[in-house]
């Protein structure tokens, strides 16, 4: 079976011109609510905003995975990542891949922030405990969903975070999201799922929020370029346009094609991941690896092609590249996703206009 002949999914939006009409719905929600700007007036404490998250949420972004009969918008996951990426290009200080991602594991709409926890936990007797480095937007959270304990002992539900045995230890990241470090000892659960289901659904939802992620990432990589390419059009140098250089012409264009690449393997992620395709975790390792390895940059080479104008706040390709650079992080070590897609290439894969095969 390929990824392309499980579609025939009603009442989605899976057509191109459908998914345009949903990004410049978006990116008019976002131009009417946020501005860089907002982002700078913010940067003496935490970045988010309630009323943007507020808004939003009553569109139904965070639930657009949730099944209808749930009161969600019963929606693809490629119409999330187009939501992350409008996003990403806003920079709009939003948690939409966890909260969409832990909406669609919990099959439920979220009220307020509630936060998906990527990796395992631990199941004790009267509760669940772990420690999670960093956590963004951690603070503003009003719940946790939590995976702890492995095979017919795993457990997946929901933690207060304002509960007993919950520790939140604020922290400024690049890009000042609210985010923390969280630590459960022994932390009551308010139980969903139990045993290899747990497993399934919360891997399930890690892949979604980091494909989501992914495409944020593809977001801020296109605001930066787009940015930097109409900024070497009237920037000039020697009698000339800077972007009539060589030097300068090549990075944008070099940087574009790593953003439509970026999007391609998004899409294709999303696909076997919506699918429950097997080679749908290889696929989301590729999309991550692409976007540390060649989408985070695209926002440094943004900010060389604006030269010294763009190494403090005041300039938006430095929002963008610290943006960047805490999206990139989200995504998990580079090494292991290089591996995870070696594996599955060395296994006798390939990736086709099709879809992915055997040998």
């Amino acid at each position: 079976m390929t990824l392309d002949s499980a579609r025939g999914l009603d009442n989605i939006a899976d057509t191109a011109e459908e998914l345009a009409a949903l990004r410049d719905s978006a990116d008019e929600v976002l131009r009417r609510s946020w501005s860089l700007v907002a982002f700078r007036e913010m940067l003496e404490g935490p970045v988010f905003e309630p009323g943007l998250w507020r808004t939003v949420a009553d569109l139904g972004w965070p639930d657009v995975l949730v099944t209808e009969n749930r009161g969600g918008g019963g929606g693809v996951l490629r119409e999330l990542c187009v939501l992350a990426e409008a996003a990403g290009a806003a920079a709009a200080p939003i948690p939409l891949a966890g909260v969409a991602a832990a909406a669609w594991c919990a099959d439920r709409c979220v009220d307020g922030v509630v936060l998906l926890l990527p990796t395992l936990g631990e199941r004790t007797g009267v509760g669940v405990s772990g420690v999670w480095p960093v956590v963004p937007y951690a603070v503003v959270a009003g719940a946790l969903l939590v995976c702890a304990g492995a095979g017919d002992r795993a457990v997946l539900g929901l933690v207060d975070i304002n509960g007993v045995g919950v520790k939140i230890e604020p922290l400024t990241p690049l890009d000042h999201n609210p985010a923390a470090r969280i630590s459960l000892q022994e932390a009551p659960i308010d139980v969903l799922a139990e045993g290899r289901h747990a497993e399934s659904r919360h891997r399930g939802a890690v892949l979604r929020a980091q494909i989501a992620q992914v495409s944020e990432l593809v977001g801020i990589a296109a605001a930066a370029n787009d940015a930097a390419t109409e900024y070497a059009k009237i920037r000039r140098a020697f009698g000339r346009p800077i972007g009539a250089y060589q030097a300068i012409k090549h990075r944008l264009v070099d940087q574009r094609c790593a953003i439509e690449i970026g999007r391609a393997l998004v899409s294709r992620a999303a696909d076997a991941c919506q699918d429950d395709h097997p080679d749908a975790a290889a696929l989301t390792s590729l999309a991550a690896f692409w976007g540390i390895d060649a989408l985070r940059p695209v926002a440094e080479g943004a900010t060389q092609v604006f030269g010294g104008i763009a190494f403090t706040w005041e300039h938006d390709a430095h929002v963008h590249l610290r943006r960047a650079a805490t999206s990139a992080a989200l995504l998990g070590s580079r090494a292991y996703h290089r591996q995870a897609v070696t594996r599955w290439l060395g296994a006798g894969n390939r990736l086709t206009r099709e879809g992915t095969a055997g040998a």
